[in-house]
C-alpha cells in the first residue's frame, strides 16, 4: 500500500513537473518573438532602455509586497485547514504590504521627473509611465496574494494554467503596444503588466476556486505581532537581492550608455534576454529536483550526494546546450533580433562560461534557502554583487562592452570561491 501511495504521489509530480515545462517552453517562444519585435521596432537603444526600467519595476514590486511571496505559499500551504490562523497570517501580510505599496506609490509618483532623467534620459519625457507604474502598485501585490494562495493549497497546475494565461496576454498587448508606438509603447508595455496580472487572476479565482480560496475574507486590516516577524524572517533574503541587483544592473548599464552609447547597452541587453532563456530551464531544474531533496534531508553527505547526481547526470546536457547556443549565434542574433545586435555576437563566449559557472555555484548555493541560512546567503549575495560592479568599472574602458560580460565570468568564478568557502564544512567534512 505504501509503495503504490508513494508511486502515485512521484507521477502526479511528473504530471507537474511536465506541465510546468510546457509553460518554460511557452515563456522562451514568447521570449523569443519578443526580442524581435523589440529589435525591429524600438531598436538596440530601446532595449537598453527598456533594461533599466524593468530592473527597476522588478525591485520595486518586490518591496511592494516586502518579500512575502514565499512565506504567503507557506502559511497557505501550512494553515489551509487551519482558516483562523490562515486569515490572522494573511491579514498582517496584507496590512504590511499594503501600507508598503502605497508609500513606494507615493514616492514613486512624486520622484517620477527625476526617474524619468536617470533610467531612460532620451527626449521625450515619459513622467506618466513611472507614474502609471505607481497606481499599479496595489495590484501587483493583489496578485501576489492571489498566486501564493494557489501554489500554497496545491492547486498547480491551476496555477500553471493561469501563468499561461497571463503571458499569452501580455505578450499580445505588448506585441500591439510596441508594433503601434516603439519605444513609448515598449516602456507602457513593462508598467502595465501588475493590472494585467491582477484583472486576469481575479477572473480566474472568481470562475474556478474562490470557494476552495475564499480570497476576500483573507485580506483586510489586522495586526500579529508574532506573525509580522515571522513573515519579516522570509523576505529578508528577498528584499537585499530586490535591491542590489537591479541597482547594480542599471548602474552597469547607464555607465555603458556614457563610455561606450546606447546601442551598445542594447546589444549587453540583447545577451542578457538570450542567457534568460537557458537560465530559466537550468534554474528550474534546480527548483524541482534539488531543493526539496536538500530541505527534507540536510545532513552533509545528504548534501554531497544530491549535488554529485545533479552534476553527473543534468551538468553534461546543459553543457551541451550551452555549446549549441555558442554554436548557433549567428543565427539567434539574425532570428530572434537583426542586423543592429551584430555587436553581440563576441559576447557569446564570455556570456556562455559565465553563466555555466553560475549554474555550476547556484546548485551549491541552493543548501543556503534549503537551510534558511540567511547569514551566509547575504554574505554570498552582497559579495557576488560588488565584485560584479566592481569588475564592471574596471574592464569597461579597457574592452568596452565585451569588459562587462568578461566581468560575468570573473564574478562567478569569485562567487564560486567564495560559496566553496562558505560551505567548506558541508563539502569536505565526511564525518558529517
Amino acid at each position: 500500500m505504501r509503495s503504490l501511495l508513494s508511486f502515485f504521489t512521484k507521477n502526479v509530480l511528473l504530471k507537474v513537473a511536465s506541465f510546468n515545462g510546457v509553460f518554460i517552453l511557452i515563456r522562451i517562444g514568447i521570449g523569443a518573438i519578443m526580442s524581435r519585435i523589440i529589435a525591429d521596432y524600438a531598436g538596440a537603444a530601446g532595449m537598453a532602455i527598456m533594461g533599466n526600467l524593468r530592473n527597476f519595476t522588478q525591485g520595486i514590486q518586490t518591496f511592494a509586497v516586502l518579500g512575502f511571496e514565499h512565506g504567503l505559499v507557506s502559511y497557505a500551504a501550512a494553515y489551509r485547514k487551519d482558516f483562523t490562523e490562515l486569515k490572522k497570517h494573511y491579514k498582517t501580510a496584507w496590512s504590511l504590504s499594503i501600507i508598503s505599496s502605497l508609500i513606494l506609490a507615493i514616492l514613486i509618483f512624486i520622484a517620477a521627473p527625476w526617474l524619468d532623467d536617470y533610467l531612460i534620459a532620451t527626449d521625450i519625457s515619459f513622467t506618466t509611465v513611472f507614474r502609471l507604474f505607481a497606481v499599479s502598485l496595489p495590484f501587483y501585490v493583489v496578485f501576489i496574494f492571489i498566486t501564493s494562495l494557489l501554489q500554497g493549497f496545491e492547486f498547480f497546475k491551476r496555477y500553471i494554467t493561469l501563468q499561461i494565461v497571463i503571458s499569452l496576454v501580455i505578450f499580445i498587448i505588448s506585441a500591439y503596444l510596441i508594433y503601434t508606438f516603439n519605444l513609448t509603447g515598449a516602456l507602457y508595455s513593462i508598467v502595465i503588466v501588475p493590472f494585467i496580472q491582477c484583472v486576469v487572476a481575479f477572473f480566474f479565482l472568481k470562475s474556478t476556486i474562490q470557494h476552495q480560496v475564499p480570497l476576500f475574507e483573507l485580506i483586510g486590516i489586522q495586526w500579529s505581532q508574532e506573525t509580522a516577524k515571522k513573515l519579516f524572517s522570509y523576505s529578508a533574503m528577498a528584499l537585499v537581492s530586490a535591491f542590489l541587483l537591479p541597482l547594480v544592473a542599471i548602474l552597469v548599464r547607464n555607465e555603458v550608455r556614457t563610455q561606450v552609447g546606447d546601442a551598445a547597452a542594447g546589444w549587453w541587453e540583447g545577451m542578457i534576454r538570450v542567457s534568460n532563456y537557458y537560465i530559466l530551464f537550468a534554474t528550474s531544474l534546480i527548483s524541482m529536483y534539488v531543493l526539496p531533496k536538500l530541505s527534507k534531508n540536510k545532513s552533509s553527505s545528504h548534501f554531497r550526494t544530491t549535488i554529485s547526481h545533479f552534476y553527473k547526470t543534468i551538468l553534461p546536457f546543459l553543457l551541451l546546450g550551452l555549446i549549441a547556443v555558442y554554436i548557433s549565434r549567428d543565427y539567434i542574433i539574425l532570428y530572434l533580433f537583426n542586423a543592429d545586435f551584430e555587436g553581440m555576437e563576441p559576447l557569446f563566449k564570455w556570456q556562455l562560461i559565465g553563466d555555466f559557472i553560475k549554474i555550476v555555484t547556484t546548485v551549491l548555493a541552493f543548501q543556503f534557502i534549503a537551510r534558511n541560512d540567511i547569514k551566509r546567503y547575504l554574505v554570498a549575495e552582497i559579495v557576488s554583487v560588488l565584485s560584479f560592479y566592481i569588475f564592471s568599472m574596471i574592464l569597461l574602458p579597457l574592452y568596452s562592452i565585451e569588459g562587462i560580460v568578461m566581468a560575468h565570468v570573473a564574478n562567478y568564478i569569485v562567487y564560486f570561491i567564495v560559496i566553496v568557502i562558505l560551505l567548506k564544512k558541508e563539502l569536505f567534512n565526511s564525518a558529517s
